[in-house]
């Protein structure tokens, strides 16, 4: 996938455009096994000497892009997850900066209402996010300066909003934001407005700023992202903008792109709904319809409005054509993806197998189906697999974890607000709960929820969990609205013209392990090959059947243990 698939893959383009955040991961086998078409992967070391040049360079997708895959591929150096949330914040940026929504937002409005947008942020952040410490006003302002820093050095964003200035011109106002704005003290979101008004008439002295107030815009956006990886500000935007443009598929695990050739399958994430059910498709099969249109000519948006009227059966047809002299498949795709899917027995076949791709309120139920099938054809054991999931839903995570867990803690939260400081959450189902014994199968993808779900079965003791360490999103976001720009229209509804504000308002603890976040879940069996994790689940699972022989357990040796480096 291009960087930018990697990225939209994990929802950090659906924070952008629709308030949803996960996680960066590397673009996967497009079937997770098999001989592949595209060239081996790099090494580490390759993918870091990529990564540095393109940073270099001023590359920031294609440094991301690298950076994605290095931190799957050998995420333990201390300094990796710095320099990918670097680079994310630049490529948010750039990606911001060549919106046209983005600067028609920017640039429709004044100079006063950007400054008012800028001091709500100021204002509003710092009592909620879940670390007061980090998200004073002094500390906000210091992030606001970065990113507009960081923006002067973007041609776009120059051309888009200032009068072609003078490049000694930009690196000295450069200079000054550094050394002598950034360090200017700020006690409250009134100084900080203050502040601001003061900064951009020095710019426009300096610069000749076209649009002043999209220097308050990305100030704004600057105070939110420096945060951390999750907490973004989100312009408003139109119902349906982005299927506009780009197909979203996303749930079934499924990517579109289009090429020379026409409407292509860019990607199909490994394990998903897609693969398991279509295995025989891959990257760059050409799509010749969707829901009895042809796809010859329409391009990204003709897909997009060939989706928009579905089968009658809540499904979506797509007439796909293989590379080769393959024959055409007829590939069908639910609107309504299932989050528990691949439901089967094993060998032997007292082992059941189920994947959760996702968290949703349906889950739980879902996963009650799933395991009372597996149940009445016989098996005695289950295979959860977590591989890949991004999370979803928090609270359908918990209620997951309560349908596998008689009793116990689950999970605690730890942030500012009420709701959900020091709020712990467990389970009391009893006999209620499935008494099947599981086996979790994790990786470095398993994110979120899903490591809610992990953490609660492994620290009390409920799975045998095997794989590799989780990736570490241990928090928890909420949409905070603002409400400085907005109207009001003829009926009384508030029409939102100010943004939300995506913001980390939570850490999630586990019960015996401590902070997810940047740690993530470390499974009792390590193993790193995909395929071979099944393997290894098979045969931990084996070893749970009732009568089976228990060997002695193998301790965990430090050197199978890398440390991961926490978020800062």
């Amino acid at each position: 996938m291009t960087a930018w698939a990697t990225i939209r893959r994990f929802g950090i383009a659906l924070a952008l455009l629709a308030g949803a955040f996960a996680l960066p991961t590397p673009a996967a086998e497009p079937d997770g096994k098999g001989p592949s078409l595209r060239p081996a992967k790099p090494t580490p070391t390759q993918l870091r000497e990529i990564a540095e040049k393109a940073e270099k360079a001023g590359d920031w997708e294609a440094a991301f892009n690298a950076y994605c895959h290095l931190f799957v591929a050998d995420r333990h150096q201390p300094e990796l997850r710095e320099k990918l949330n670097t680079a994310l914040r630049h490529v948010q940026q750039l990606r911001r900066h060549r919106d046209p929504g983005f600067q028609q937002f920017a640039g429709g409005m004044t100079l006063s209402s950007g400054l008012d947008l800028f001091a709500e942020v100021m204002q509003r952040v710092p009592g909620v996010y879940a670390e007061r410490e980090k998200a004073t006003p002094q500390a906000l302002w210091s992030y606001a300066v970065e990113e507009l820093d960081r923006a002067l050095g973007n041609p776009t964003f120059r051309q888009a909003f200032f009068d072609t200035p003078r490049a000694e011109k930009v690196a000295d106002f450069r200079t000054d934001l550094r050394r002598d704005w950034a360090r200017r003290n700020v006690a409250n979101h009134k100084e900080a407005r203050a502040q601001l008004r003061n900064l951009i008439a020095a710019a426009q002295d300096a610069l000749s700023v076209r649009v002043p107030s999209a220097l308050a815009v990305e100030c704004a956006c600057g105070a939110c992202s420096g945060l951390d990886e999750y907490t973004v500000f989100l312009t408003p935007t139109q119902p349906g903008a982005e299927a506009a443009t780009v197909p979203d598929l996303s749930a079934a695990g499924l990517y579109l792109g289009h090429t020379k050739d026409g409407l292509v399958i860019q990607g199909v994430v490994p394990n998903s709904w897609f693969a398991q059910t279509h295995p025989e498709l891959r990257r760059g099969d050409r799509v010749a319809k969707i829901n009895g249109r042809v796809m010859d000519v329409v391009g990204l948006a003709g897909a997009a409005d060939a989706l928009r009227a579905p089968g009658p059966d809540g499904f979506h047809q797509f007439e796909v054509r293989p590379a080769g002299d393959a024959p055409t498949v007829l590939a069908r795709v639910p609107v309504i993806v299932p989050t528990v899917y691949g439901t089967k027995l094993l060998t032997p076949k007292e082992i059941g197998y189920a994947r959760i791709g996702s968290f949703a309120p349906s889950t739980p139920r879902e996963l009650d189906t799933a395991i009372n099938h597996l149940k009445n054809e016989g098996a005695r054991v289950v295979i959860l697999d977590l591989r890949g999931n991004h999370g979803g839903s928090f609270l359908a995570g918990v209620d997951t974890a309560r349908r596998l867990l008689p009793a116990g803690l689950i999970v605690t939260t730890q942030g500012q607000a009420s709701e959900v400081n020091n709020q712990v959450f467990s389970s009391m189902s009893g006999m209620t709960a499935h008494d099947i014994r599981v086996v979790l199968l994790i990786d470095a993808e398993t994110a979120s929820a899903a490591e809610v779900l992990a953490a609660a079965l492994k620290d009390n003791d409920r799975a045998t969990l095997v794989g590799m360490p989780t990736f570490g999103k241990g928090t928890v976001q909420y949409p905070l609205r603002l409400v400085t720009l907005d109207d009001v229209d003829p009926t009384g509804r508030r029409v939102n013209k100010t943004g939300t504000v995506r913001i980390t308002i939570a850490k999630l603890i586990s019960p015996r392990s401590g902070p997810i976040n940047g740690v993530g879940v470390t499974p009792h069996f390590l193993e790193a090959d995909f395929a071979q994790q099944l393997d290894l689940a098979i045969e931990k699972a084996v070893e749970l059947l009732p009568g089976a022989m228990m060997p002695a357990p193998r301790p965990m040796l430090p050197q199978e243990l890398p440390p991961l480096d926490p978020l800062p």
